[in-house]
């Protein structure tokens, strides 16, 4: 084996090795973040990504999605429900189920305000083809959460789904 090829060859060890380090460890430092930036490209871009919500000591507590109501200037109004993970199909939920959580993680943030102008204009993009002949006026994006208790307080079998949500609207993007 050539010496171009050892070297391509170790770099890719030594690289995956460190996607796989940068997965266990939640190094939030502001160093570690930047030396591991091209490692979180590489683990972004194929999906393999994992946050520290779903696990212990500390796992998420809110159960979360979001959805974007457009308002017509004919007065009607139209839902977008952004797909969450555990009502896709098999094949979904394993392609793309996991990027549908993390879009609901990270875009309902206020430290992510930057991204909610598109995302406004993706869900209007959805609706274009059972909307096409109206105007879009505004889209408002709305924030849905219900609290998940802790297990020793209140234990709730696997499945079941909450029946009421608290929501807030936190961006209104204006069209025309």
């Amino acid at each position: 084996m050539s010496r171009a090829k050892k070297i391509l060859v170790s770099g890719f060890i030594l690289f995956n090795l460190l996607a796989m380090v940068r997965v266990h460890l939640p190094l939030e430092q502001p160093l570690l973040k930047s030396l591991y930036r091209p490692v979180d490209s590489y683990l972004n871009f194929f999906s393999l990504y994992q946050t520290w919500t779903m696990f212990a000591p500390n796992p998420s507590r809110a159960n979360v999605f979001l959805t974007a109501e457009v308002e017509f200037m004919d007065g009607t109004k139209d839902t977008y429900k952004f797909p969450k993970a555990s009502e896709l199909n098999m094949e979904d939920k394993f392609s793309f189920g996991e990027r549908y959580r993390v879009i609901s993680d990270v875009i309902r943030k206020d430290i992510n305000s930057f991204l909610w102008a598109d995302t406004a204009k993706f869900a209007l993009r959805k609706l274009r083809d059972s909307n096409y002949h109206k105007i879009p006026l505004r889209v408002h994006l709305v924030r849905h959460w219900s609290e998940i208790p802790d297990v020793n307080s209140k234990f709730i079998p696997h499945l079941t789904k909450s029946k009421s949500y608290d929501s807030y609207e936190f961006f209104t993007y204006e069209v025309l």
